[in-house]
């Protein structure tokens, strides 16, 4: 996954909830939080630099919610909050 450098190395504490599995939160940069989607393997995922990037037009930049709604086991959530912008350069 290509991900735009300007929001690689930020920091986002997120958490991921989904039927039938203890919901994961973390602080972590876009990369492991992509690493962790794809791990999870779960149905009809956003690629998560979309969704951070769209934070749902209506919110402020770098808070959201992600809702893949499908019903029964295939339904998830993923809330995120960019809490650093990464390292000074």
């Amino acid at each position: 996954m290509k991900i735009d450098p300007d929001i690689a190395m930020a920091h986002y504490a997120w958490k991921i909830k989904a039927n039938g599995r203890r919901a994961i939160r973390r602080v972590t940069t876009l990369p492991e939080l992509h690493d962790t989607l794809q791990t999870l393997n779960l149905p009809g995922i956003a690629p998560p630099e979309w969704v951070i990037k769209d934070a749902w037009r209506d919110q402020r930049a770098g808070h959201g919610r992600y809702v893949h709604n499908e019903g029964g086991r295939d339904e998830w959530s993923l809330v995120w909050t960019k809490v650093d912008d990464g390292p000074e350069l």
